[in-house]
């Protein structure tokens, strides 16, 4: 055995039959009664990689990073899968005037644009709840209705927004529609202060609301809302979150949900991750992440045709000979409702050498941890420019750019990412109001780290 073998131990972890079972059950669990479709046997044409940063890695560092990167099929679908659409609007008093009106136009040309294969519902939440618009499909006499019925929206009261999310999902739950995608798309411009108010309780209701296939996409308007809450709703809901300063932009922001809603092909996304027993999970870096015995589960948004996502792990190991981590991905075909899956494995060799290391890096996991670490930072930023100011929160920045630039392995256009990011979330920092600067940080953040 040459020297430079001696040194290097590889590693594997090997799925035995009663891990797959368990996987099953985790991957096909919480799932509501509308699923259809076969047992899950292929992937599908989607993309699924887990990596190390480098083939071989430093023995001696106990943290190191794992990238997985999806990426969904990009086949041409004759026709969309149809859509059952709760649009679960803020009619507080903080609405009143031009955000209301604002509102009111943008769910009106939302619905406009769905077709009678849909079906939809409007909600408003204040202090408690009313349903608007029933669930029903979108023929033109019903969208007709709904503008109708819309226009007489008015705002008043608190910001319930459990009372919105439970009512949009029990409406969800009587759409004639057959099988496709059903998403909540809520607005606020508040913080929650009646019905559940506190964010863990909210959170565990969007979890729990996804679980059963409703995902759900957290608009903020303003300045006022609880950015922390909506984002992390999205989140846990496998949906998207946006920041819209200007109520205006609120029809374009829609018109982007709406595009990613019609060209989606995974919904009720969830990653599993195991390290085997040397080797232990410690974070998804910019998602949520529940452990379930020896696996990680971490839930994904909704995939649209073509598009990319990416999950970075941070990973420890406690013994010099294992580094390792076996990843599953589940998730419902929106065509047919079949539930399906994929897997793969990331493996390294342990070394002392560090030019081994140097020989072996993947550029591309490179740049996905350092995107994810800088993701971290303007998280992390944020936090301290609340509690310490702009300098404290600069010098947070400057420090992950300055340990960005030692890592020669970037593109130069994967620097230039992250340098803007960084430098729009200092200039917020250094000039915008201070409700304004947390929402920039935290969505460049949320923007950085998928």
């Amino acid at each position: 055995m040459t020297p430079a073998v001696a040194h290097r131990v590889r590693t594997s972890f090997v799925l035995g039959a009663a891990g797959a079972t368990v996987i099953a059950a985790l991957l096909l669990s919480g799932r509501g009664t509308r699923a259809v479709g076969p047992a899950p046997v292929n992937d599908d044409g989607l993309s699924l990689t887990a990596k190390f940063t480098s083939r071989q890695i430093l023995a001696q560092e106990s943290d190191q990073y794992v990238a997985v990167s999806i990426t969904a099929p990009k086949a041409e679908v004759a026709r969309r899968p149809p859509l059952s659409l709760a649009v679960v609007i803020d009619r507080s008093g903080s609405m009143s005037g031009e955000p209301m009106e604002h509102a009111k136009q943008a769910a009106a040309r939302l619905i406009g644009k769905l077709d009678s294969q849909d079906a939809f519902t409007v909600v408003t939440y204040s202090s408690g709840d009313e349903v608007v618009v029933p669930m029903t499909r979108a023929t033109d006499a019903a969208k007709a209705n709904a503008r109708a019925a819309i226009a007489r929206i008015y705002d008043d009261g608190g910001t319930c927004i459990s009372c919105g999310l439970t009512r949009g999902a029990g409406e969800l739950s009587r759409s004639p529609v057959d099988g496709g995608l059903q998403r909540i798309v809520l607005i606020s411009d508040g913080q929650a202060n009646e019905g559940l108010w506190d964010r863990g309780e909210l959170l565990q209701l969007a979890q729990d609301t996804a679980a059963h296939g409703v995902s759900i996409s957290a608009l903020g308007v303003g300045l006022d809302f609880d950015e922390v809450t909506m984002q992390r709703i999205a989140e846990v809901g496998r949906g998207n979150y946006y920041f819209v300063e200007d109520i205006a932009q609120l029809a374009g922001m829609f018109a982007i949900e709406l595009g990613g809603l019609t060209e989606t092909v995974a919904s009720d996304v969830k990653l599993l991750v195991e390290g085997g027993s040397d080797v232990r999970i410690e974070n998804a870096i910019g998602y949520p992440m529940e452990r379930q015995g020896n696996w990680v589960v971490i839930p994904v948004a909704d995939l649209r045709a073509g598009e990319t996502r990416k999950v970075v792990l941070r990973v420890t190991t406690t013994s010099p000979t294992l580094a390792s981590a076996h990843v599953q991905l589940g998730w419902r075909r929106v065509s047919d409702g079949a539930t399906r899956r994929a897997s793969a494995e990331a493996t390294a060799e342990l070394t002392t050498d560090a030019a081994l290391v140097s020989a072996s890096v993947d550029p591309g996991a490179m740049q996905s941890v350092e995107e994810a670490l800088a993701a971290q930072a303007l998280d992390r930023a944020t936090t301290v420019y609340e509690t310490q100011g702009y300098d404290a929160a600069k010098r947070v920045l400057d420090e992950r750019v300055e340990q960005m630039n030692k890592n020669v392995y970037l593109a130069p256009a994967g620097r230039a990412r992250i340098e803007s990011a960084a430098g729009a979330a200092s200039d917020s920092f250094r000039m915008a109001p201070a409700t304004k600067a947390k929402k920039v940080g935290r969505v460049q953040a949320y923007e950085l780290a998928r």
